[in-house]
């Protein structure tokens, strides 16, 4: 039976548990190789490694066994046609609901054993417990902004501060950071999170460009290397020396390594102190920002991502603005007009990465979708299709072509209208929002991950089950808003009631005038409560009259065509419901 990886905290070492202080590893991406190196630095230490989560070999078997039936249970549901809005077959119930399981069995996997917030809070907890002492910490994953992730995980910088200021003092001892992925040790990374994070650490390694391939041999040299001189490293004051320091560690010259020992940093072209980088915000290196806007827009030249995620003019740029993201905290309000975001960036660089997971996590969402299009009657061309063969421009194309033709039609009152609403709804809250805003979780820069619960709750809004809420909704509000335009009237042209009518007629004008000239909203609440009364008391006062008409326009209304009949029923029975509650 797999053990829960929170339940058990795994010490890779032999021997037992001493006063010395040990290395954590956070193990995002489920390299072996970089564990060895770290385990091989620790015995020269005279320290252990302690791994979470414990990706053994039977966890990553059946993290694969379990993506794997997900996989191929979305490719039988694409193959038989159920996600491009086909009538729906017996046989694509079948492969919906065996869809629907394995994707069940996949996230119930990913709560139990992967690494975040919640369960590293747990460990650390544990690890207290226990009376264990940390002297380093070790993260590996894909990094974006202050920001890990892998196969086995998700953290950001705020969730591992946080668990160690729950669980006083374990992050005190803590002197070094070794920060195994792209980015995570530029001057801004260093700047915006990881000093801020961590003040007591005395040295931090990381890269300042893209990291090595988690198979490279310079991967594991550097990272062993830099583990067991760190005390060394920590004493060096001089800018000079601490170059020479990093050039000096194992693998350096073939990755872009960075350090910072204290104050200072250096990579292997510069040196210098992290209390100067707001002159760095002061040339202009924004001047080659064009480039992401037109992308982002797909303008002319800009139809699609570069294919190569890892080296194009895209790439070459978010680089630089990983670089200087820092400024954005120096910068004036007025200077930061324009300035591009570092996060939807790199999600833009891997743009098929985010169609793939679109498809395998929503497919028959967006079946949904393009069925409920056919029922309305919409153009054939605003139906998704292959999406994974669409370029951004054709993406964006056909997001804005749909926005102006929903827009047209949920403005028109129609028997229609919920479905249109709904369909805008899934619009607004699903496929905008990740395939033009790129709103997506970070993980998303790889194919196979799994939704945020945020994402989950957008894309449900074209389903039938919603549909029909929607459908109540709108039958409802149409009911009462007839019934009491009709009430209004009777009391506008009665002869008892037109003159006080017009009085409060007059006191409506008032009241938005003066929210128009900006008055305070509790300034009007009274008098406009106290015009509700004054309606209520009319109604009241003449409801013989009234309900004599009422009666005559409700029958009125039950005898009109209407072109949905489960729209019909729900709208009389709220026009007997009103009528009755009216009485009373």
């Amino acid at each position: 039976m797999l053990k829960s990886s929170f339940s058990v905290l795994v010490i890779v070492m032999s021997f037992a548990m001493s006063a010395n202080a040990d290395i954590l590893f956070l193990d995002l991406n489920g390299n072996p190789k970089e564990i060895e190196a770290a385990k091989a630095a620790a015995a020269k230490r005279g320290e252990k490694v302690i791994v979470i989560p414990e990706i053994t070999k039977e966890l990553a078997a059946n993290q694969v066994k379990f993506k794997e039936l997900t996989q191929k249970a979305n490719a039988e549901y694409l193959k038989k046609g159920c996600s491009v809005g086909i009538e729906k077959t017996e046989a694509c119930a079948a492969v919906a609901k065996n869809l629907d399981e394995a994707m069940a069995r996949e996230n119930k996997f990913r709560q139990e054993n992967e690494l975040n917030a919640k369960t590293l809070e747990k460990s650390i907890a544990e690890l207290k417990q226990k009376g264990v002492q940390l002297s380093s910490m070790v993260v590996s994953g894909h990094d974006g902004n202050g920001h890990f992730a892998g196969r086995f995980g998700d953290l950001d910088d705020k969730a591992l501060s946080d668990a160690f200021l729950k669980n006083p003092p374990m992050g005190d001892g803590i002197r070094s950071l070794a920060l195994w992925g792209c980015y995570t040790a530029n001057i801004s990374s260093l700047s915006l999170y990881w000093k801020k994070s961590f003040p007591q650490v005395e040295v931090v390694v990381g890269f300042d460009r893209q990291g090595p391939l988690g198979n490279s041999p310079a991967n594991w040299a550097l990272l062993k290397d830099f583990l067991s001189k760190e005390k060394e490293l920590t004493q060096i004051k001089d800018e000079n020396e601490l170059q020479k320091a990093l050039k000096g560690l194992d693998g350096v010259r073939i990755t872009d390594a960075a350090i910072c020992v204290g104050g200072k940093f250096s990579n292997k072209k510069l040196t210098m102190d992290l209390a100067n980088v707001q002159s760095m915000c002061e040339g202009p290196y924004l001047k080659d920002a064009k480039i992401y806007s037109c992308y982002l827009n797909a303008e002319e030249g800009c139809a699609n991502p570069p294919a190569n995620t890892s080296d194009s003019d895209l790439r070459r740029f978010y680089e630089k603005l990983q670089d200087y993201a820092h400024c954005k905290e120096v910068l004036s309000p007025e200077q930061q007009v324009g300035v591009p975001s570092p996060d939807t960036m790199i999600r833009l660089i891997h743009f098929a990465d985010v169609k793939k997971n679109f498809v395998q996590n929503f497919s028959r969402e967006i079946a949904d979708y393009n069925q409920l299009l056919d029922k309305v009657g919409a153009p054939k061309d605003l139906r998704w299709g292959n999406i994974q063969k669409m370029s951004r421009a054709e993406v964006l194309g056909k997001l804005n072509a749909t926005a102006r033709y929903l827009n047209d039609k949920t403005n028109e009152d129609s028997a229609l209208k919920p479905e249109f609403m709904a369909l805008k709804n899934f619009m607004n809250l699903g496929i905008q929002p990740v395939l033009g805003d790129l709103n997506v979780p970070f993980t998303w820069v790889e194919a196979g991950a799994g939704p945020s619960e945020g994402m989950k709750n957008g894309m449900v809004t074209a389903s039938p089950a919603n549909v029909t809420r929607v459908r109540k909704d709108y039958e409802n509000d149409r009911a009462t808003r007839l019934m009491n335009e009709k009430i209004e009237s009777v009391l506008k042209t009665n002869s008892a009631t037109k003159a006080q009518m017009e009085a409060i007629g007059a006191r409506e004008k008032e009241l938005q005038r003066q929210m128009e000239a900006g008055a305070n909203f509790r300034d009007i609440m009274g008098p406009a409560q106290q015009i509700d009364e004054d309606k209520q008391k009319l109604r009241q006062n003449n409801w013989k009259t009234i309900s004599v008409e009422l009666e005559q326009y409700k029958q009125q209304l039950k005898s009109q065509d209407y072109a949905s009949s489960e729209g019909q029923k729900i709208f009389n029975a709220k026009l007997d419901e009103l009528v009755t509650s009216y009485a009373k």
